[in-house]
């Protein structure tokens, strides 16, 4: 698509982008750590290959809330500009699915389904008007993304400067109710995505200036799904006002397990972002850490309760740690993992040990 969110990167590298992009035989060892190699989850947790989820709260346990920043050296892998590069058009092209089809591998079908929160609108209108841009009306485009953007921030008491956006980074705002948070971070990240990757030089400046509060939002957010959703007492009030009202303890459990994935999977989206833009431009990033997401296909596209609580009992849902991704190519084949999973083992793996493991079953 010519004009669409994809036309920046990486075919039509602009001018303003050249500098961002470094030579292609130049490996970076980005500091991007998904996995405390000493963390040892309950079996209940992370199941063995043959071993489906035998706890109805296997995502919810508050071990499966853990940011590592522990680095397995054994795993980790030099990741080269062309890696990341191939990771941002695939988050890009994540966006503009989410305009055509309302959703994508980090924003679930049902997540918006009965309440779809003003600043997610705004932002989905938005990144369409974006996608569907003219090289005549491109500059009022983006001067909308940057108005809507600073209303954003100006909404949540986001100081708009940058200095005032590191000072607020450190905790300097009210509570937020949890899916609140996720959608204001949605909405920031549409935002972020075309700012820090279209090109315009203007527009880049701004994103940069926001990349603190985007990564405090996404702190915020995983630090308050964690307390929150780990409370099995309390945690069904999490879903009010959200999804839709659960009839049985089944569309209940099923309902938890998309706001708490959605949760993972966003913010994991976000701090790879930040981490790979600035990689790109400084050769070296910030470590997030890393959390625990859910790799096994097929899950995140159920079409009901029932369907995904079959799946979790009948089949392994590899719930892992980034690093541990590694252990997919012996326990698990590449129909096996859904396509969130796939774009995480990419920006993980040696290409050798992935084109091995898909070559051995045909896959491409």
């Amino acid at each position: 698509m010519e004009d669409g969110l994809l036309a920046e990167v990486p075919g039509n590298t602009s001018s303003c982008t050249a500098n961002l992009i470094l030579a292609d035989d130049l490996m970076l060892e980005l500091a991007f750590p998904l996995l405390d190699s000493d963390f040892a989850a309950p079996s209940s947790l992370i199941q063995t290959p043959s071993a489906p989820a035998s706890r109805a709260d296997w995502f919810l346990a508050p071990e499966t809330w853990r940011i590592s920043h522990e680095v397995d050296t054994s795993a980790a892998v030099a990741i080269g500009k062309a890696t990341m590069k191939k990771y941002v058009v695939e988050v890009q092209s994540w966006f503009e699915r989410w305009v055509t089809t309302g959703s994508n591998p980090f924003i679930h079908p049902r997540l918006y389904s009965a309440n779809f929160p003003a600043c997610v609108q705004v932002a989905y209108a938005t990144l369409a008007s974006y996608i569907h841009r003219t090289p005549t009306n491109t500059d009022t485009v983006l001067q909308t993304i940057e108005d809507r953007s600073n209303d954003l921030l100006r909404e949540n008491g986001a100081a708009l400067d940058r200095v005032g956006a590191e000072e607020w980074a450190d905790g300097m705002e009210q509570d937020v109710d949890l899916f609140a948070q996720l959608a204001r971070l949605h909405a920031l990240m549409v935002y972020q995505i075309i700012g820090l990757f279209d090109g315009d030089i203007r527009s880049r400046h701004v994103a940069e200036g926001h990349i603190a509060v985007q990564d405090s939002w996404a702190g915020k957010l995983f630090h308050s799904a964690a307390k929150a959703l780990s409370n099995t007492h309390a945690v069904a009030t999490h879903l009010v006002g959200c999804l839709p009202g659960p009839s049985t303890y089944s569309q209940q459990q099923w309902y938890l397990w998309i706001l708490s994935e959605s949760i993972r999977r966003t913010w994991l989206v976000a701090v790879s972002l930040s981490a790979v833009f600035s990689t790109l431009q400084q050769r070296w990033p910030a470590c997030p850490g890393g959390v625990m997401y859910t790799n096994r296909s097929g899950l995140w596209n159920a079409a009901s309760a029932t369907e995904w609580e079959k799946q979790c009992l009948g089949r392994n849902v590899v719930f892992l740690q980034r690093f541990e991704c590694a252990r997919l190519f012996d326990d698990a084949e590449p129909a096996d993992i859904d396509e969130f999973g796939t774009a995480i083992l990419d920006m993980t793996c040696h290409r050798e040990l992935l084109e091995k493991w898909r070559n051995r079953s045909g896959s491409l």
